[in-house]
């Protein structure tokens, strides 16, 4: 053994004594001699623990990647540990590993490190192989190389995220750095101030029979509380709703699945059968709880029939009990009566997916992470909590737990990973002084220096990300690498005097294409990284707009303490006069449709331009382009495209997007400005007499709603916010009743009226409209306007 690795040893024992994780890096430019110091250190730790369940991570793809592997293999001998592709580590989660040796030479995918760094137990090591720093720097790694689209060059490529995860290790604690070419060790190992850790005695509730065998399943005193907080729900009368937190890697989905176990055993007791839904935003997402639940059936004496789609559990059953796997939106109109709904990773759903769940079930458990991979901050719990907590005649259980369970409090690598990759960024705190300067207007539009902002300024980055975080936004370690490094992205903010960030925005810079790639995308090819000028080309025709140059706004969000005041609008306004001084013709925005959110667009300024012909599996929203057009060769284009959306909406009312709110619908048909004018009623002379019939006469509905569609649809393209419009609830009215083809009960439900309100009204609708698109230039014959024996009995 090599002098330098016995220098390893009191530093990987005092990781054992304190139940924390220690990083070994290993730097060098030869494939051998890494793989070679590598092997070296697997061996003490294993001589040193008998902990021997280890991975290999690394890019199959790449022949330098393949030798080190190999060269690792042969170091190995007899030894066993399991090759892994990064493309697999998703497969790591819910696992617990002895050690990982994870190759960095080819790549740095954040979401990878998150994903690895939460798997090995407390006592076990990660040893990272890297080339050495400065050709690092240069290189790009495959991560790297998916942030490049038109019209970028390689060269373009920000190295912000590696020069962090370098400063990150050479600053965390638990962590040692050995340059394999020069013997040296560039951070040798340091002591960290430790306690030794002893074995903790769960205090298990007084339960009676084979429930304590499930308890025992339990590895921390939180999560034995969690199963008991859980289990008690079934004792609880009307409606009753339980949230759980936790940063990840503290045992929330198994402690949640034992006690879905439990839950189901007591109901199949007293009632004979039990029916639980789980849902989530995949099965690979509630793959653990499934998993636990399973466990816990099994340690009660069942005997579980599992189903299982793409290697995830979707169905468990046994003796009367039926645990189910749903994505969200289905579950919405599910009919069968159901005991208990779990929704794993609540954050990372919209939140009227979650209104509607709690509306539509009385007995619901919501979990999800604040901190961690996929974490979603405390904003989450805190708004969600506070909704819950309005509701009337509802009890509300919380808990939130700390204790990790693969290792001790306090480890050196999670508070190393948390910082790298601000997965426990929060936003600033806002104190009266704040409100006040808000009130007054005081506040600041920057453009932050990247260098400062990414590399020197922590604590604006850890606000200006942190409000993303908490803004129930799906944050992955992936999305800081992407903005740090891509080189088509940047970064906006909102200020107050005092410094502190109250909006965040994140830009794409799309379009600015050449003839080639353009001539390109007229034949089907899609550009990476330009997703509104290819949608202008693909559905409007209208290649030259991928020559214009614009801002897709990524994401933007306010802080959570701030909303409702104005801010975002401030900072849009401000971004747009931003965009002007630059020479941009446009910017746009993508997000899943509801309602509130499409509001805020649209007051804004923003047409929209294309909509997805099917709903999100997950959401159920459809998913929504908007454009703001900045010059006028932008805004003739947006025009056209926003008159051409609007005509193929109105046409597929009753088709693919039947389902859409009336709104919704609405809102999409609305406009700041007139973006068609002079729309003109084109009707036939037959279709204007039985029109004139069934606004003054006796005509029915069903023999004149081609003639109410050409009227109708006339009308909506020509409203806009300003000018004429009839009552809003006549709008929706018209798009549930006569372009989504409902029966007059289903539409008169949707605005809250009778039926036979709707009827009378879209009579008087007829006539108003009628005499806004041809004044009193006509003649009404009195053999038209006969009223019919209902008309006059309902007059």
């Amino acid at each position: 053994m090599s002098e330098w690795v016995k220098g390893l040893e009191d530093f990987i024992r005092s990781g054992v004594k304190a139940n924390h994780r220690r990083i070994v890096v290993l730097v060098g430019s030869n494939d051998d001699a890494v793989a070679e110091s590598a092997v070296e250190v697997v061996k003490l730790f294993l001589n040193l623990t008998n902990m021997n369940n280890g991975v290999y991570l690394y890019q199959p793809e790449y022949g330098d990647a393949r030798r080190r592997l190999k060269a690792f293999m042969d170091g190995m001998g007899s030894i066993k540990f399991k090759p892994m592709p990064f493309k697999d580590t998703k497969l790591l989660l819910g696992q617990t590993l002895d050690y990982a040796v994870v190759d960095l030479f080819n790549d740095l995918k954040p979401n990878d490190i998150g994903r690895v760094g939460s798997v090995v137990r407390g006592g076990g090591i990660y040893v990272f192989l890297m080339p050495p720093v400065d050709k690092w720097l240069r290189s790009i790694t495959k991560f790297q190389l998916k942030l490049i689209t038109p019209p970028h060059k390689p060269e373009e490529v920000r190295q912000y995220l590696k020069f962090r995860f370098w400063e990150s290790l050479m600053k965390g604690e638990g962590i040692s750095i050995y340059d394999v070419d020069g013997s040296s060790f560039i951070k040798p190992p340091q002591p960290v101030n430790t306690l030794e850790v002893g074995q903790v005695q769960l205090s298990i509730p007084n339960v009676k029979g084979k429930a304590t065998e499930v308890y025992k399943l339990a590895k921390t005193q939180d999560q034995v509380n969690v199963i008991s907080m859980l289990e008690g729900m079934i004792n609880e009368k009307g409606k009753v709703n339980a949230v759980i937190i936790a940063d990840r890697g503290r045992g929330k989905s198994a402690a949640v699945g034992l006690a879905v176990s439990l839950i189901g055993h007591r109901l199949r007791r007293r009632r004979g059968v039990a029916r639980i839904v789980v849902t989530a935003e995949s099965p690979d997402n509630a793959e653990t709880l499934m998993e636990f639940a399973r466990r816990g059936f099994e340690e009660l004496g069942y005997d579980v029939e599992v189903s299982r789609t793409g290697g995830s559990i979707v169905s468990l059953s046994t003796r009367g009990v039926y645990v189910d796997y749903y994505k969200p939106y289905p579950l919405m109109s599910l009919q069968r009566p159901i005991d208990l709904v779990v929704v794993d990773e609540a954050a990372m759903m919209p939140l009227p997916v979650l209104y509607g769940i709690h509306n539509r079930f009385n007995r619901v458990i919501y979990s999800t992470t604040i901190h961690g991979y996929e974490g979603a901050g405390r904003g989450f719990s805190v708004r969600f909590l506070k909704y819950l907590k309005s509701r009337r005649s509802i009890r509300v259980l919380e808990y939130e737990m700390t204790e990790p369970i693969r290792y001790a409090k306090d480890d050196p690598i999670e508070k190393w990973l948390f910082k790298t990759f601000l997965l426990d960024a929060e936003p600033a705190h806002v104190n009266d002084d704040d409100l006040k300067l808000i009130n007054e207007g005081r506040v600041k539009y920057i453009e932050p220096n990247i260098d400062e902002l990414f590399l020197k300024d922590e604590e604006t980055l850890r606000q200006f990300f942190g409000i993303y975080v908490q803004a129930h936004y799906r944050n992955e370690p992936d999305d800081l690498g992407m903005m740090m490094d891509a080189p088509h992205h940047t970064v906006r903010a909102l200020t107050l005097e005092n410094g502190k960030v109250v909006v965040s925005i994140e830009l794409a810079e799309e379009g600015g294409l050449d003839d080639d790639t353009i001539n390109n995308m007229v034949l089907g090819f899609k550009p990476p990284g330009n997703i509104i000028p290819d949608r202008m080309v693909k559905y409007w025709k209208i290649p030259d707009f991928a020559k214009l140059r614009g801002w897709r706004i990524v994401r933007i969000a306010t802080h959570p303490e701030l909303q409702d005041k104005g801010l975002g609008s401030t900072a849009l306004g401000m971004l747009e006069n931003d965009a002007r001084v630059r020479g941009l013709d446009w910017i746009g925005v993508g997000f899943g449709v509801n309602a509130q959110l499409l509001k805020f667009w649209v007051k804004n300024g923003y047409l929209p331009i294309h909509i997805s012909p099917e709903r999100n599996p997950v959401s159920g929203e459809y998913s929504v382009l908007m454009i703001k057009p900045i010059s006028n060769t932008a805004k003739e284009a947006v025009y056209y495209a926003n008159r051409e959306f609007r005509i193929r909406l109105l046409s597929s009312l009753s088709g693919p997007y039947v389902g859409l709110e009336p709104d919704v619908a609405l809102m999409l048909l609305t406009s700041n400005e007139p973006v068609a004018p002079l729309q003109e009623l084109n009707l036939t002379k037959g279709q204007f007499n039985r029109l004139v019939a069934y606004a003054w006469g006796p005509m029915t509905y069903e023999n004149t709603v081609d003639a109410l569609i050409e009227l109708f649809k006339a009308y909506f393209m020509r409203i806009s916010g300003v000018g004429f419009r009839i009552p809003e609830i006549m709008e929706k009215g018209i798009i549930a009743k006569v372009f989504q083809s409902k029966t007059w009960s289903a539409a008169a439900r949707e605005l809250g009226v009778k039926p036979t309100v709707l009827m009378l009204g879209l009579r008087a609708i007829s006539r108003v409209l009628l005499v806004y698109f041809y004044g009193n230039s006509f003649n009404i014959p009195v053999f038209m306007i006969q009223p019919s024996k209902r008309q006059k009995q309902a007059y």
